[in-house]
């Protein structure tokens, strides 16, 4: 899994799986920033489905 900075914050494997658990919980997402958006797609392509389209995202 690749080194991910979010929100100027180095994320390490425990808060990445954890992170991934919580998208998982959820049935769709209605608010993403472009940041973590790029996060999810990059380790999780099968989650993105449960995110905004591109277009309405909320920065």
């Amino acid at each position: 899994m690749p080194i991910e900075v979010y929100q100027g914050h180095v994320l390490d494997p425990d808060q990445l799986e954890a992170l991934r658990i919580q998208i998982e919980s959820f049935d769709t997402i209605e608010q993403v920033d472009a940041e973590l958006r790029g996060i999810i797609e990059r380790n999780w392509p099968h989650l993105v489905a449960k995110l905004p389209p591109d277009d309405i995202d909320q920065t």
